[in-house]
């Protein structure tokens, strides 16, 4: 069945996304957020909107890697794996159940910009706060994005013209929608405790609640100013750089 075009948008975008270093200064301090919450703005979030006050523990000492400002590191080395965090992580891209593409597609963002940062409790301790923000690759002059549902979805869209009632692409992705993304991540020693691995699970309303996340520091301590990091998903590497120590309160966050 021919796809319908549900979604086409043509329109200029400026990503406008900064590093630590270009961050306003900020005194607030992220805080520990309860299992199956997540952390964003001072908050902690369940999967319906709910607040939950966060614990005392706060993550003020921080690093961060970029894409961009040449200050950091950071360098995608599988692509595949960095899609599927993109997709099913974070929720930025491929949401459609047919094609999605431009700058609805997560081969912009692949090619976009991304920031990594984590932090960690003043006196140190066994766990540490990830953000990830990311934005889509775009052209200074012209821009575009579209999504198609899949057939099934194309037939229900063509039923409720007719009848009124919509049913839902069945493979359409309806997981949330997370940028910036924040995680709390278990910190245990590694390499005879010359580094350090951060180990813990997708967003717990996101496809990859049940996924391992890792970065993990071959060599290096938090009182370092630059830290080089592997970052997994599942295990398997999918991006690696050079964390730098941040030079504004909280990382600009």
């Amino acid at each position: 069945m021919k796809h319908l075009l549900y979604v086409f948008g043509l329109v200029a975008m400026v990503a406008g996304l900064s590093s630590c270093q270009g961050n306003n200064n900020d005194d607030q301090a992220n805080a520990t957020c309860p299992v199956g919450t997540t952390y964003y703005n001072g908050a902690c979030y369940t999967g319906n909107g709910g607040y939950v006050q966060p614990s005392g523990t706060s993550y003020q000492n921080g690093f961060y890697a970029d894409t961009y400002s040449g200050t950091s590191q950071l360098q995608i080395v599988n692509g595949g794996k960095m899609q599927e965090f993109f997709q099913y992580g974070m929720g930025v891209c491929n949401r459609a159940g047919g094609a999605s593409g431009g700058y609805y597609g997560c081969d912009a963002y692949v090619g976009g910009s991304m920031d990594m940062i984590i932090q960690f409790p003043p006196n140190g301790g066994n766990s540490l706060l990830a953000t990830f923000v990311a934005q889509p690759r775009v052209n200074p002059y012209f821009n575009y994005g579209y999504q198609l549902p899949s057939g099934w979805g194309a037939l229900g869209i063509a039923l409720g013209m007719v009848t009124g009632v919509f049913l839902p692409d069945p493979k359409q992705y309806n997981g949330v929608y997370r940028n910036p993304l924040q995680l709390q991540l278990a910190v245990s020693l590694i390499n005879n405790s010359v580094g350090f691995s951060a180990n813990g699970y997708g967003d717990a309303w996101s496809g990859l609640n049940r996924t391992k996340i890792t970065i993990e520091v071959p060599q290096g301590k938090m009182q370092d100013n630059q830290l080089p990091f592997i970052f997994k998903v599942g295990d398997v590497p999918a991006a690696q750089g050079t964390f730098t120590r941040c030079q504004r309160m909280n990382c600009g966050l």
